[in-house]
C-alpha cells in the first residue's frame, strides 16, 4: 500500500475523471488524440494497469483489466504513488525514467511527444480529486 493510493480504485477514479473532462477541453482532447499512441500504464503497491488508446477518432481509457486485442506499443511501470505524483505534475517523466522510478518498455520517443501534451491534464487531474472529494491526494 502506498503512502497517498491506498486503494488502486482512488487512481482509477482520477484518472477516468480526467480523461472524462477532456470532453470540456477540446483542444486537449484533440493534441492527445494527434499522438497517435497506445500507451500502458502498470502499477505496483497497489497493483493495477490503464491503458490510454488514442488510436482511433475517440480517446479510449482501460482500468484494470482491457480487451485482449489491446497491447500498448508503450509501458510505463512504477508505483502507484509514483502515477499518482507524475499526474499532479510532480514527477518529471525524463528523470525519474533515468534514475529507474519509472521503467520503460517500447518505443518511449513515443512518449516524449506526449510529454508536452500532458501538462494541461495535470492541473486537470488535481481539479478533478478536489471536487470529488478526494482534496487530501493534491498536494
Amino acid at each position: 500500500m502506498g503512502k497517498y493510493v491506498t486503494d488502486i480504485e482512488q487512481l482509477y477514479k482520477g484518472i477516468t475523471g480526467m480523461f472524462a473532462a477532456l470532453d470540456q477541453l477540446p483542444d486537449i482532447k484533440q493534441k492527445v488524440l494527434d499522438t497517435e499512441i497506445l500507451l500502458g500504464f502498470y502499477y505496483d503497491d497497489p497493483a493495477g494497469q490503464v491503458v490510454i488508446d488514442a488510436t482511433g477518432v475517440d480517446l479510449k481509457v482501460y482500468v484494470g483489466e482491457c480487451p485482449a486485442n489491446i497491447e500498448p506499443k508503450v509501458k510505463l511501470m512504477m508505483s502507484a504513488d509514483t502515477a499518482h505524483l507524475f499526474w499532479l505534475g510532480k514527477v518529471n517523466l525524463i528523470m525519474a525514467t533515468a534514475t529507474g522510478k519509472i521503467r520503460t518498455e517500447g518505443n518511449v520517443g513515443g512518449v516524449l511527444k506526449l510529454v508536452p501534451v500532458l501538462g494541461p491534464l495535470f492541473k486537470v487531474y488535481a481539479e478533478f480529486l478536489q471536487n470529488n472529494g478526494m482534496a487530501e491526494l493534491v498536494i
